[in-house]
């Protein structure tokens, strides 16, 4: 027996990824230069870095693609939407809010 589920088509939906070399400038309080550049760097491996770049000097598309279908599922008692099914994922219908 094939489960059928409400699926959300995303249509009009597209995901562009960009690759972006820019410049970001901005003032630091640090009270050493080597601790200024302690700093730096761990702002650089800070996953939510949240600057915005001053100057832009290459800004290249790598790549546009169409959303892929949103399977609407319970999964382990969870509501959600999946771009892959499981093999124990229960369909559902959507919310009032066509979630």
């Amino acid at each position: 027996m094939t489960k059928e589920f409400s699926v959300n088509e995303r249509n009009g939906e597209y995901e562009v990824l960009f690759s972006v070399s820019g410049t970001i400038r901005l003032e630091i309080k640090a009270s050493s230069l080597e601790e200024a550049k302690e700093k730096a760097e761990a702002m650089c491996d800070d996953e939510d870095f949240g600057l915005e770049i001053d100057e832009a000097e290459e800004v290249t598309v790598d790549f546009v693609r169409k959303l892929p279908p949103m399977y609407r599922v319970t999964r382990e008692g969870q509501i959600m939407q999946v771009s892959n099914l499981l093999p124990n994922d229960e369909p559902r219908e959507p919310d009032e809010r066509g979630f």
